[in-house]
């Protein structure tokens, strides 16, 4: 199928039919090899992954609200894939921090959730560097408002 209308609003709703498309795929995949986290777990977690965050962190980055991210990380706290701890720069503030336990998840998922599916794959190296070229014009338009 070949795409012919390229207004602005075209393009944003192909663009993210193609990526929920595929984001469902992915998250099947991870509910399956996990014990039912569903994908926002997977989210918080990768956010979390190199450094310990608020939950209001957690939530600007998802695009979420903080009760959301307070619901989730309940459930992440109840599998044992995060703790919390202090912050040491405002010892009033917690910090979501992943576990052992909740990077072996992310180890074991990346199979699953690190391979790029087919219409990514199929882009040559030129393709993909002016796509990363759009995708970074199309968020500085965005982080300014």
């Amino acid at each position: 199928m070949t795409i012919t209308k390229t207004t602005p609003v075209a393009v944003w709703l192909n663009l993210h039919a193609l990526v929920m498309d595929h984001k469902w795929l992915s998250r099947d995949l991870l509910h399956d090899r996990t014990d039912g986290m569903p994908w926002s777990g997977y989210r918080v977690l990768r956010r979390v992954e190199d450094d310990p965050r608020s939950q209001g962190e957690i939530a600007d980055l998802m695009g979420i609200d903080a009760p959301a991210v307070s619901g989730i990380v309940a459930d992440l706290l109840a599998r044992g894939y995060v703790g919390r701890t202090t912050d040491p720069a405002d010892g009033r503030r917690k910090l979501v921090r992943i576990t052992d336990s909740g990077r072996e998840v992310l180890e074991n998922l990346r199979g699953v959730t690190d391979v790029a599916p087919a219409p990514v794959a199929s882009l040559t190296a030129p393709e993909r560097r002016e796509l990363t070229r759009l995708i970074d014009k199309m968020r500085a338009a965005s982080d300014r408002g």
